[in-house]
């Protein structure tokens, strides 16, 4: 378990050569508030019995990612248990309210000071319907990145989506710049660095901010109802 100031420069290892096919390491940010969900810890949420953090994890772990951490908040005492069951690696902050930006540093500085080289994805935590097919559509689409994507982010109708994909290079050069600046503040400066992907599935789109966002995406995990029975034919 790790606990860092944001604003903290954690010492980075030396980068080692890694295989061009490795998968990249994932951060999944879970330190969100909820406030549109009556303040409540997202990522516990139960979708079919299963909470939308095991869901996440389990699709990156068997899309071959086996490097997962978990950046925790003001729920921790909620999602730690979570954490362990999912083999996670919890990254505690030490704000009281963090920002996105906030959470992205905290992210970035694990990922620097233990996985020097290794590219990185950044994921929000209560996104239910990525699978692990939706993770190997993306890593194939990143592999095949045109020259100088340095970050890939899934675009549904125009619609910005997760998980980010960030080459090393674009994780130091993100943590490079002032403590207040996240991943969209290097995007907005590095149009030409970064790649829209296009894609079809909504999946990489639906997060869950409020009860009636939850209320759709548990109807998609429902079980069918019974069957109607079939119609006895009329006589006469």
């Amino acid at each position: 378990m790790r606990a860092l100031s944001p604003g903290a420069a954690a010492a980075p290892q030396p980068p080692v050569a890694h295989p061009p096919d490795a998968a990249p390491c994932v951060g999944v940010l879970a330190a969100g508030l909820g406030r549109r969900m009556g303040n409540c810890a997202k990522p516990a949420l139960a979708l079919g019995g299963i909470s939308v953090l095991e869901r996440l994890t389990a699709a990156f772990r068997s899309a071959g990612c086996e490097h997962v951490s978990l950046v925790l908040g003001p729920y921790r005492d909620a999602l730690m248990p979570l954490a362990d069951r999912c083999r996670a690696r919890p990254l505690l902050h030490t704000l009281a309210e963090p920002t996105l930006p906030d959470s992205q540093r905290l992210a970035i500085e694990d990922h620097v000071s233990s996985h020097a080289g290794r590219d990185l994805m950044l994921v929000v935590a209560d996104l239910p319907l990525l699978t692990a097919s939706h993770v190997r559509s993306l890593l194939a689409a990143w592999q095949h990145r045109p020259a100088p994507v340095d970050a890939l982010i899934p675009t549904v109708d125009g619609a910005p989506g997760h998980p980010v994909v960030l080459s090393w290079q674009a994780v130091s050069a993100i943590r490079a710049q002032p403590p207040s600046a996240g991943v969209r503040d290097w995007m907005a400066a590095h149009a030409a660095s970064l790649w829209r992907w296009p894609c079809a599935d909504a999946a990489y789109v639906t997060d869950i901010d409020t009860p009636e966002d939850l209320a759709r995406v548990r109807a998609a995990f429902a079980p069918p109802g019974p069957a109607a029975p079939p119609r006895q034919p009329q006589s006469g």
